[in-house]
């Protein structure tokens, strides 16, 4: 017989949350739920009917299709870049780097003598996104780890993600 000894993989590094790394997840995390698709999806059917009906109704009705789909399209972004920048200015935690501990055991964010541990059982999913490694509490709070900070890691967090999480609970290439 043989035995293959299986071999724990751990990866640290610090990250420094900026107003942009809050508002690509607050963006990522609104177009993909129900209320973001409906709020895209209004704001299409607002253009389309403005551009369809303009000169069959009054200029008065048209610019108020426009309005409505310029409202959906402009204020659903623009109201979480204003909350993604109050979330980072305003909390202690976001404003300072934070210590990342990746293992076998789960994730573990530090700071200080602060210290907070998630197991991979606890893990709801984890998504990597363009800009971010997103490793969801549950479907509303996620650690924000940006990719631009971890380039030399990002293999060893997939590979460690991988061998704890079923397939559908990891979203990274």
């Amino acid at each position: 017989r043989h035995y293959r000894k299986e071999t724990s993989m751990k990866t640290e590094f610090d990250i420094k949350l900026d107003t942009m790394d809050m508002y690509r997840y607050n963006l990522w995390h609104t177009y993909t739920t129900f209320s973001g698709y409906l709020a895209f999806l209004l704001s299409g059917i607002a253009f389309v009917t403005a551009v369809r009906k303009w000169g069959e109704v009054s200029l008065s009705t048209s610019v108020l299709y426009l309005a409505f789909g310029v409202l959906f399209a402009v204020y659903t972004p623009v109201t979480l870049y204003i909350r993604s920048r109050q979330q980072v200015l305003g909390s202690p935690v976001l404003k300072n780097v934070l210590h990342y501990t990746i293992d076998d055991t789960g994730v573990t964010t530090s700071q200080g003598d602060q210290s907070s541990s998630l197991a991979w059982d606890q893990v709801y999913r984890v998504v990597a996104t363009r800009h971010n490694i997103l490793v969801c509490i549950n479907p509303r709070n996620a650690f924000i780890i940006p990719r631009e900070q971890v380039t030399k890691e990002y293999e060893l967090i997939r590979e460690i993600a991988q061998k704890h999480l079923e397939k559908y609970r990891l979203k990274m290439k």
